[in-house]
């Protein structure tokens, strides 16, 4: 029991002392808790297109390795790169329906315009007491996007796997962008959906984690490597208020 002096500190204290907070793209900052693989199969039943989710990864990852491999991707606008991969995925799938795939493009990127702006606000608010960097296994062009989207003033520094020639959850991707920060790992904090690439890796850096895992409650094999769960990345100002 608490004696009469004691404090009783309040859940976040830990990071509260946080310099940098480093977030993940995909599924962090464009969709919460949501993989793209995962939108991308909604658009589609949405567009009436209905298929297993097993018929539809492998189209997925065949239009995400065409789209690492195609260098002109590296300049890319969200509207161009979601247009390439719907091309790509329905290549994959041997389906000829442009209506469809406008359909299913205008839809994705709608989603992901609307969730970028809840999360610039969110950003814009934290940018006033951390450094704030984004950190994702992308394509060469996630400067573009960010910038297209009104983040390029809020971020210190942007680490995308296309320009850098690796990947999450190495966890020299977290360093490099730590040390363009000048930032310790045990200053900083990582936010992602993915509990390997994200979590995992962020971890194995040194770094403390906050798990984005939405609406969900997914087991957690490794609880060791995740600081904190949060709902939304609005809860993060909670966490470093």
């Amino acid at each position: 029991m608490n004696g009469p002096n004691k404090r009783v500190e309040p859940p976040g204290l830990s990071v509260m002392n946080v310099r940098a907070i480093l977030l993940d793209y995909g599924g962090t900052l464009d969709g919460c808790a949501n993989h793209w693989l995962d939108r991308f199969l909604s658009c589609y039943r949405t567009a009436g297109l209905d298929m297993p989710f097993q018929d539809f990864r492998p189209a997925f990852d065949h239009a995400t390795q065409c789209a690492y491999a195609e260098g002109a991707v590296a300049e890319f606008g969200l509207q161009a790169l979601v247009e390439f991969h719907v091309a790509r995925q329905l290549e994959h799938l041997r389906v000829n329906a442009p209506t469809l795939a406008q359909r299913v493009t205008e839809t994705f990127v709608q989603a992901s315009l609307t969730a970028l702006e809840a999360s610039r606000l969110v950003l814009e608010r934290l940018h006033q007491r951390v450094a704030l960097a984004v950190i994702s296994n992308f394509y060469g062009n996630l400067a573009v996007i960010l910038a297209d989207a009104g983040f390029a003033r809020l971020l210190d520094t942007i680490v995308d796997s296309g320009r850098v020639g690796m990947r999450k959850p190495n966890p020299e991707m977290f360093a490099l962008a730590l040390r363009q920060l000048r930032c310790r790992p045990a200053d900083a904090v990582h936010v992602g959906d993915s509990f390997e690439k994200d979590i995992v890796g962020a971890h194995q850096a040194g770094l403390r984690t906050a798990w984005l895992i939405g609406a969900a409650d997914p087991p957690c094999r490794n609880p060791e490597c995740v600081d904190f769960r949060i709902r939304q990345l609005a809860d993060l100002e909670a966490l470093i208020a």
